[in-house]
């Protein structure tokens, strides 16, 4: 058994499936009900950033539409600032490396290219890897096909840059590295060298799951 506060689940993955159907589900906004916001402040205090994340406090929770694709959980502290979380931290406690964390800024950087060319799309749209129509707008996912991080390796290389050397600041959807040349640099080369793709959620994660 799982025991979340006085919530108890069969396992860990039976609660990550839960969770995970919960943000599939819910209406998008201000969740409302009240065994919901009582185990998501439980889930919180969970987090290995849980004191950072709380802040001065949480006023409530939110389901909101990522930028990119999909779902996902907002806090909203009592003066009004806002922060994302992740369900899965809050179970596993992975803590994200410091590496990690400069991959994840400089695929922020260059979040304005991956929405103009989703906005450039005209449905219907078929999945580049597998040629099925994408049904509906919150299955299709922004693909590389050269994987990103193969791209960035190929930048670092080029441009002589070590990531772990990189700081960042900032956090969640708006951590970014702290040295603006080097982000305006990678911008501009996957403007240059990116080959974006539609794809579906499903065959997106298939293919993040094999060696690219």
């Amino acid at each position: 058994m799982y025991w979340l506060g006085p919530f108890e689940y069969p396992s860990k993955q039976a609660l990550l499936d839960r969770l995970k159907h919960f943000i599939r589900t819910a209406d998008v906004g201000r969740i409302t009900h009240d065994v919901a916001t009582q185990k998501l402040h439980f889930l919180l205090a969970l987090h290995p950033d849980a004191e950072r994340k709380i802040g001065v406090g949480v006023d409530h929770f939110c389901v909101e539409r990522n930028q990119l694709a999909g779902r996902g959980l907002h806090l909203v502290r009592i003066d009004g600032t806002r922060d994302t979380f992740s369900y899965k931290r809050c179970i596993t406690g992975v803590t994200q490396s410091h590496h990690g964390k400069v991959c994840e800024a400089l695929r922020f950087a260059v979040r304005p290219q991956m929405e103009a060319f989703r906005a450039s799309l005209s449905w219907p749209v078929n999945c580049a890897i597998t040629g099925d129509e994408i049904a509906h707008p919150n299955d299709l996912h922004i693909d590389h096909k050269i994987a990103f991080w193969r791209l960035l390796a190929n930048f670092c290389s080029e441009s002589q840059v070590v990531l772990p050397d990189l700081d960042v600041v900032g956090n969640g959807m708006a951590l970014e590295l702290a040295d603006l040349e080097v982000t305006k640099a990678f911008v501009d080369y996957h403007l240059r060298h990116a080959q974006l793709q539609p794809t579906c959620r499903q065959a997106n994660v298939w293919k993040g799951g094999r060696v690219q």
